[in-house]
């Protein structure tokens, strides 16, 4: 089958659609323009029709096309689907000093969008060969999940793409809007979610932020079958309370495996980039 790729025509159309009928969507068109439906904010349940439909199709193409890209090998079953990522925010290109087995996944919440340019995944695609996208999957005051998977539809990134599951309620959302790949905690999941783990129908990237935390320890009790590895925190915040940590102390530890466990890429060092590998 041929790939469908970025031109696939489904927010255009629907961007007419809406022209000819404003009511059946919640967009506010500003400046002549439709914003993207990553800008909705409002639970999925309360989207107008056509940005519903826009949804639909432009999920439909991201996993086409994922199917069929030679560069997307790991089956979302495999656990090397949840291992070796970078979960970027701010400076993405920062990232070109991990080693090149690693795969970068790019933040779609909309205060780090201008980071992301077709420049920026260019660089990246050509260093690490895959790109994905992840969100927090709060659907109320954050990102929902449906904004990740326009990403991947925007910009022709490898999918599906990743949620969040810090809490029940994102693991719910997530799970809900199609996640299979989530980057969080256990402690907060209930029995149900941490069950989806354990038979790894939900793949797990095992937030150990030791920078924030440093008593955590990786502890996945019985959910061990569907947590690909750790994900580990480097970074120094004064309103998080987190103090610089470095990937050589994680690797001391035993808690940073190179090509099996995963990094926030935040606050890393150049000597913590080469150190990924």
């Amino acid at each position: 089958m041929t790939k469908i790729g970025s031109q696939h025509g489904a927010t255009a159309a629907a961007n007419r659609w809406r022209d000819l009928d404003p009511g059946g969507t919640k967009l506010k068109k500003t400046g002549g323009k439709w914003p993207a439906i990553s800008t909705l904010t409002i639970p999925l349940d309360q989207w107008g029709a056509y940005d519903k439909l826009e949804r639909a199709l432009s999920i439909t193409f991201a996993d086409h096309d994922a199917d069929e890209d030679e560069g997307y090998r790991p089956p979302v079953s495999s656990l090397a689907a949840a291992q070796a990522r970078i979960f970027l925010a701010q400076a993405p290109l920062d990232s070109l000093g991990a080693p090149a087995w690693m795969v970068p996944v790019c933040t779609a919440d909309p205060g780090y969008r201008d980071w992301y340019t077709p420049e920026v995944i260019a660089s990246l695609r050509s260093h690490f060969g895959t790109v994905e996208a992840w969100c927090d999957c709060r659907a109320s005051g954050g990102t929902p999940y449906s904004a990740a998977q326009q990403m991947v539809a925007d910009l022709g990134l490898d999918g599906p793409a990743w949620g969040q599951c810090e809490t029940a309620a994102e693991f719910d959302h997530g799970y809900e809007s199609g996640a299979r790949r989530m980057i969080g905690q256990l402690a907060g999941l209930r029995p149900d979610q941490s069950d989806r783990v354990g038979t790894a129908e939900v793949l797990l990237a095992f937030e150990l932020y030791r920078n924030v935390m440093p008593w955590q320890v990786p502890d996945y009790g019985t959910s061990g079958a569907g947590v690909g590895g750790n994900a580990i925190g480097c970074y120094a915040s004064e309103t998080e309370g987190a103090v610089y940590m470095s990937v050589a102390s994680y690797k001391a530890l035993g808690y940073y495996v190179p090509k099996r466990d995963s990094v926030y890429g935040v606050g890393l060092t150049p000597q913590d980039w080469k150190d990924l590998g």
